[in-house]
């Protein structure tokens, strides 16, 4: 396997220079001025119109029942989920890194077969297409922290008449004219290097599995889902119970006021960062502690980043009598650039999952335009999500959780999906545009003035590819190959610096249960892995995956802390 990137020196926007170290890829990022740049070239557009033109040329995926076309896969992480300033943040800080953009387009090759063609750049991604037997066009470009950033520069190159893996890719698209584009994000790179393609290619569209453009860079984060403080403010609590207060604040959010949105949540504010200096950002934060304090009787919430994803950047279980830590985490938070949430800390209702208690920490998703089938349960290593296991409603009251949660959390996913089928002159473009992602969903207790009543609260749209599409596509695969186990687990953890996926399928093989399936799905050494089992209930599949990866830590595959990057205790924000 070629080994990461050569270690270099990166300079910060203050001046400070951190060690480039330890990925897969290089920290060359576009800024928007290059992508303006590069659109202007290759399509002959400004960024402004780049969605409208995307919105007629890329059209949605609804996939018909027993009808699969191929697919050419271009997952790349996305900037609108500051995955770049994570990286740089925990090198800054001395953490390990995720390496997001790696695990992205390693565990992308799961959703692909013989009949389709993956697209990528790092070595973990290789082993990959090696060992599925996928085909594949290698970029050969390292230096891009991005691939849609690489894609971009090298579609330029295309068209000085470079002889580039480009061709490949034109080629076959040529040859395939009813493929599916399968891309994590379909954010601005990704539909300027899309449009490009489909001219290059020379077709009429090209159909993706990606939400539209709107609902890619507007509606997948989380700033929505609260009212921001000014607004918040100017509302009369009087006379409302906590649960009227709740639902009045909602109606002032984003969400309902562009969606007519209307699901549950938990108490939280929006601190908006444009154009606020850091005190008038800090002095926001503390504002939103009071609103929280004083209205619903509060004492602790998370500091949580609107654009960010797989927990990165939270600061969970702060105390909101301690103005000075919040004012300092506010302050830190400043510095980062993007939208923040202040929202109420839940203590999440426990159950027992494959031996061990875990928080619950539902996500609900949407496949090919449908809400999909069931519901997972996260595991959390800290802020950050660590795999899914399948339930059903009979799965969910299997293990002794309350019936109408499981009711409440579908029906929340339903008037997601039924609001981006609203008035399409409300919309601003995202009328149908709604295909993939997940949301995710807190269930425990919040006391204040809720005292011990349960509360389930949608904490975050994470309207792109995710993780747990991983888990679907395995349970798919399972049920092709006539597995009779209905339910499956995914467990993500961090393999030793000399693991490989050639090394992980060896040990998952060798502990394939009877009439079941294991399987290794990714492997970056020393920074991130995923195994997938399956069982005869979601206790049994998630204790399978628990015991694989304990498996994976005796024989030196697995660290033996599971601990990614930075995180270190349960909060309310996974991916």
């Amino acid at each position: 396997m070629l080994p990461p990137h050569p270690p270099s020196d990166h300079r910060l926007p203050d001046g400070r220079t951190v060690p480039w170290q330890g990925l897969y890829t290089g920290p060359r990022v576009l800024g928007a001025r290059e992508v303006a740049a590069l659109a202007d070239r290759l399509i002959g557009m400004d960024c402004s119109s780049v969605p409208a033109a995307a919105a007629k040329e890329l059209v949605p995926f609804h996939m018909l029942p027993g009808h699969r076309p191929p697919a050419l896969l271009l997952h790349s992480t996305t900037g609108t989920l500051r995955a770049f300033e994570g990286e740089v943040a925990d090198l800054a800080a001395g953490r390990s890194p995720h390496d997001v953009t790696t695990y992205t387009e390693a565990r992308s090759v799961l959703l692909a077969t013989a009949d389709d063609l993956a697209v990528g750049r790092t070595a973990p991604w290789a082993e990959a297409v090696g060992i599925r037997g996928v085909p594949a066009v290698d970029l050969g470009d390292r230096e891009h922290y991005y691939l849609s950033h690489a894609l971009l520069v090298m579609a330029a190159e295309h068209d000085r008449g470079a002889d580039t893996p480009l061709r490949r890719i034109i080629g076959w698209l040529r040859a395939h004219r009813d493929a599916v584009i399968r891309v994590y994000a379909l954010d601005l790179e990704m539909q300027i290097f899309l449009l490009w393609l489909r001219r290059a290619a020379d077709l009429p569209r090209l159909v993706t599995d990606a939400n539209g453009p709107v609902i890619a860079t507007r509606w997948n984060r989380k700033r929505h889902l609260h009212p921001c403080v000014d607004a918040a403010e100017r509302l009369d609590p009087a006379g409302l119970s906590p649960e009227e207060l709740l639902a009045a604040e909602q109606r002032l959010s984003e969400a309902h006021g562009h969606l007519g949105l209307r699901i549950p949540v938990l108490p939280g504010y929006l601190v908006a960062r444009e154009h606020a200096d850091r005190d008038a950002f800090t002095a926001g934060v503390l504002r939103a502690a009071e609103l929280l304090r004083g209205r619903y009787g509060t004492t602790t919430a998370a500091l949580k980043p609107s654009e960010a994803g797989d927990g990165a950047r939270i600061t969970g279980h702060l105390d909101l009598t301690d103005t000075g830590r919040l004012a300092r985490v506010a302050r830190e938070a400043h510095l980062l650039g993007d939208d923040y949430l202040l929202e109420a800390w839940v203590e999440f209702l426990p159950v027992e999952l494959g031996g061990r208690s875990v928080p619950v920490a539902p996500s609900g998703h949407f496949r090919h335009g449908q809400v999909a089938e069931g519901i997972t349960l996260q595991a959390l290593n800290g802020y950050a999500w660590a795999g899914n296991t399948y339930v059903d409603e009979a799965g969910w009251t299997g293990l002794g959780l309350p019936e109408p949660v499981y009711r409440t959390i579908r029906g929340a996913l339903e008037s997601i999906r039924a609001a981006f089928l609203g008035e399409p002159s409300r919309l601003d473009g995202s009328h149908q545009a709604l295909v993939t992602g997940g949301i995710d969903f807190a269930v425990g207790r919040l006391g204040g003035r809720f005292g011990e009543r349960p509360a389930v609260g949608a904490i975050d749209f994470n309207l792109s590819s995710n993780g747990a599409e991983c888990l679907r596509a395995f349970l798919d695969e399972a049920r092709r190959r006539g597995v009779a186990e209905g339910y499956a687990a995914t467990r993500v953890f961090r393999p030793t610096p000399w693991a490989t996926l050639r090394r992980l399928e060896a040990v998952a093989a060798a502990r394939l249960p009877a009439g079941g399936l294991a399987q290794a799905v990714a492997c970056v050494p020393d920074r991130w892995g995923m195994i997938a089992t399956t069982g005869t209930t979601p206790a049994e599949a998630a204790g399978r995956a628990t015991e694989l990866v304990d498996t994976l830590t005796t024989t030196g595959l697995a660290h033996t802390t599971t601990g990614l990057a930075h995180t270190t205790t349960p909060a309310h924000s996974p991916a």
